[in-house]
């Protein structure tokens, strides 16, 4: 599950912001990775020395991470794609990445999303099975630079598709392509009230107020969930500065959160959002929420020596 959203202000803020939601339990910690800190990858010779980043990060022998941003105010986040993410399965010398390691790879090696785009046409993504997942992790990405411009990349069966992010919202399966038509069903949606009706001399008015939002999807399928987060993008009124981009960005993922127990999968583990991360490109600043807590958690990646060669825990 996961769903990701980019907002700008009127200052020309840009965020990226997105939920955990996994039924494997991360237990994610803050790390900074400074620029000579030594980064490992399964089919790469390891980077002595990157750009610096930070991100919550999941210690599976080495500290691994599904979204974070750079000392550029590059922003990456990996969502889950079950049943279409498609890859190559033979190893070419110095142009393979895994897919857990496409976020890592291009904070540290990426200012821009056209940057990004290099890399993913002149690399091959390959198979690699994660043993504390007992899978092959099914990904897509979603990557945004400081200048608010932002792309999904998806590993489909006919190749590796770039769209440019212009509705700023994604979720999980199907294809990026796909939701985009469904997003046709819903055009009727709007913040304004139904007006009332006249029906052969009898006067009907809607009940309270939100009559105008009849229809939105209330369930937790990806769908559904990519739905509900761009009625909420599109309505929400625009924030002025990063404070009020990070509130914003807060109460469109509260419409997605899921609760533990609310959905539960077929091996009966527990499906919930384990964090909501808001990353502000122009001061290189993550905020977040664990499960556990109401209290937003906040980390600048200038407030480290991002010179060092230890990574730092926060």
């Amino acid at each position: 599950m996961c769903t990701n959203i980019t907002l700008k202000s009127s200052d020309n803020t840009v965020l990226m912001a997105r939920t955990m939601d996994f039924s494997f339990a991360l237990d994610p910690e803050m790390m900074v990775y400074p620029r000579n800190f030594k980064l490992n990858f399964a089919f790469n010779e390891p980077l002595e020395h990157h750009y610096a980043f930070l991100g919550l990060s999941k210690n599976i022998g080495v500290f691994a991470l599904a979204d974070g941003i750079n000392e550029h105010g590059l922003t990456a986040a990996a969502l889950y794609f079950e049943g279409y993410a498609t890859y190559e399965s033979t190893v070419v010398e110095g142009k393979s990445i895994a897919p857990n390691d496409i976020v890592m790879w291009m904070l540290a090696k990426c200012k821009t999303v056209e940057d990004v785009k290099e890399v993913f046409q002149t690399h091959h993504l390959v198979e690699l099975k994660l043993e504390f997942l007992g899978m092959i992790p099914p990904l897509h990405w979603v990557f945004q630079d400081i200048e608010g411009n932002s792309i999904i990349v998806e590993p489909l069966e006919d190749g590796i598709k770039i769209y440019e992010n212009k509705l700023g919202v994604l979720t999980n399966s199907p294809d990026y392509g796909w939701h985009k038509t469904n997003v046709r069903s819903y055009i009727g949606l709007d913040p304004a009230q139904v007006e009332p009706r006249t029906i052969y001399g009898e006067n009907f008015k809607a009940f309270g107020q939100g009559s105008g939002t009849f229809g939105l999807p209330g369930d937790l399928t990806p769908p559904s969930r990519f739905v509900k987060a761009l009625y909420s993008k599109l309505s929400t009124k625009k924030a002025a500065n990063e404070a009020e981009l990070v509130v914003a960005a807060s109460h469109i993922l509260n419409n997605v959160d899921i609760p533990k127990g609310s959905v539960v999968t077929q091996r009966k583990t527990i499906d919930y959002t384990q964090y909501t991360a808001y990353m502000i490109s122009n001061t290189q600043t993550y905020y977040y929420r664990l499960y556990d807590s109401l209290n937003t958690e906040v980390v600048n990646l200038n407030d480290f020596d991002l010179d060092g060669n230890e990574i730092i825990k926060v």
